[in-house]
């Protein structure tokens, strides 16, 4: 059940699933909707009764203790018996929701109380009010009274929202480097454990070409392997692990790929330094090139979220460089 009611209080439910956006390739402009910010961090569920305060994961884990900055959360909501849907993120120094310091964050939990990279609740939706459920009420109005009743501080923020010009808002926070939007229809429902059409989030996509070092099995099955190694080339023209792809290959394309591959397979590493992959790899010449789509480089220089496109036979493995890779990490620019 999405919605489990407790056995202790005659208000709040012991857990409620949260509801989920579908994804939508192409940012729009509506009237019928609000367009949020795609926070690049943690779902969570905020039950705030008598003073105290429970935080419940994506998948209704109780995830309280790891947060302890929050645990004055209820003095920043100016009512009772509340339920919230929102996020926790951590803020770089420009304000942007930053995933790599959140990382951060969770390695040090427990130990420092979050002193390091503390987190902040955004929250975005008011699922209950004094004990009573919200959920059936539209957004419009679960948002105006959501407004009422929190009291922004460094430890609680409302998530901001543009009325109607989704695409122009999309552009933007494509340009300050931000995971994409969730555009959200004004007289929608709250749905929990579902993913509707009423609620439809447009990410930021990037591509770029790669090179093929090596690829892996997890398996028996030799023809049909498990994820391609790829890397880009720096200054120096040193081949640079970027990270593993497997999404996007299946079928006897991929069967066939990997026949090619094993018939350039070399027993040497073509990377600058050998890949963390805890899975059995095996090398190949990097003459091979291949377009992936993903979200994201990671801090350390891999990617995320990525997505076999095609192969590239018209690109030459010298033009896949890290300096025309769209995101790649300025931190990391000094020491490719």
């Amino acid at each position: 059940m999405a919605v489990v009611r407790s056995k202790v209080s005659r208000g709040l439910p012991t857990t409620v699933k949260p509801m989920l956006a579908r994804l939508s390739r192409h940012p729009f402009d509506s009237a019928e909707h609000f367009f949020e910010l795609k926070w690049d961090g943690i779902r969570a569920m905020a039950f705030l009764e008598d003073g105290r305060l429970r935080l419940l994961s994506r998948t209704s884990r109780d995830i309280t203790g790891s947060f302890p900055e929050l645990a004055d959360l209820p003095s920043q909501v100016g009512a009772r018996g509340v339920v919230l849907d929102g996020e926790l993120v951590c803020l770089d120094s420009d304000g942007r929701p930053s995933f790599p310091l959140l990382q951060r964050r969770l390695s040090v939990a427990g130990r420092r109380g979050g002193r390091d990279n503390p987190v902040h609740f955004i929250a975005f939706d008011l699922l209950y009010l004094e004990g009573r459920s919200m959920m059936a009420e539209p957004l419009y109005s679960r948002k105006s009274r959501l407004h009422e009743i929190i009291r922004p501080s460094d430890m609680a923020q409302l998530c901001d929202l543009v009325d109607g010009d989704g695409a122009a808002f999309f552009q933007a926070t494509c340009q300050h480097g931000l995971e994409g939007i969730v555009a959200k229809e004004k007289s929608s429902p709250y749905l929990p454990g579902r993913r509707s059409r009423h609620w439809l989030k447009v990410k930021r996509v990037r591509e770029s070409e790669f090179v093929i070092g090596g690829y892996t099995f997890a398996g028996g099955n030799r023809d049909a392997f498990d994820s391609l190694l790829l890397g880009l080339y720096d200054d120096e023209k040193r081949l640079v692990f970027v990270g593993q792809v497997s999404a996007g290959l299946s079928g006897a394309a991929a069967r066939e790929l990997g026949r090619d591959l094993q018939r350039i397979h070399v027993e040497e590493c073509p990377f600058g330094s050998l890949p963390r992959v805890r899975r059995l790899m095996f090398w190949c010449r990097p003459q091979v090139v291949c377009q992936v789509e993903y979200g994201e480089f990671s801090e350390d220089g891999e990617l995320t979220y990525p997505m076999f496109k095609a192969l590239r036979d018209d690109k030459s493995p010298g033009d896949c460089i890290v300096a025309d890779a769209p995101g790649w990490p300025k931190l990391l620019a000094d020491f490719t």
